[in-house]
């Protein structure tokens, strides 16, 4: 009796994960690829250049500034110009303009992700709303990005018919690049 029991039990276990494995549909795509070769991704990229031409150009100054003054002080220090106390001083204010150069540059580089963050931010909601409209129209459960931003692939083998990228793109009313039909397709270099 406790036998037939145990077998129930078992058979019952085993057909509800049969089933929940059944109900799993997991999708892949590129989103590096995709987001290379959206028309907001190029204007982004344009919209970045310029606001960092302009951050360089203000941080310019500061910095020709402080090659002046190091200029200055080398000139004077080979031509032993400087007291002791000269010397002294002058390389306090040189570490000073130093330490705030460092720190207008550190500023100016978060200024510049935040940018990017800001500017990025409608382009990966427009295919993040694909990706959904896609995976719960086709019924995917999980859909993955098959590599990092770095370009290492994280999904080494999988059916074709479930990459999605190209229905992405469709989605998007981004035309497929003709360079990107065909295995092992990389995005374009930005």
């Amino acid at each position: 009796m406790r036998m037939k029991f145990f077998i129930a039990i078992l058979a019952a276990t085993v057909f509800t994960v049969q089933g929940a494995l059944a109900q799993i549909k997991i999708g892949y795509t590129n989103i590096e690829m995709i987001l290379a070769y959206m028309p907001e991704t190029v204007q982004m990229n344009k919209d970045l250049q310029i606001y960092a031409q302009k951050l360089d150009k203000a941080l310019q100054v500061e910095e020709n500034y402080f090659q002046l003054k190091m200029d200055e002080y080398t000139s004077l220090s080979k031509q032993n110009k400087l007291t002791p106390a000269d010397d002294e001083a002058r390389q306090i204010e040189l570490m000073k303009l130093d330490s705030t150069l460092r720190k207008k540059q550190a500023v100016q580089e978060q200024q510049l992700m935040g940018m990017q963050q800001e500017l990025i931010a409608p382009t990966l909601d427009k295919l993040q709303k694909a990706i959904d409209e896609i995976s719960k129209a086709e019924g995917y459960t999980y859909v993955l990005n098959q590599s990092t931003s770095t370009g290492v692939s994280t999904i080494l083998f999988g059916p074709e018919s479930d990459n999605l990228t190209e229905k992405i793109f469709a989605k998007l009313g981004v035309p497929y690049p003709k360079e990107l039909q065909g295995e092992g397709a990389t995005p374009p270099k930005q």
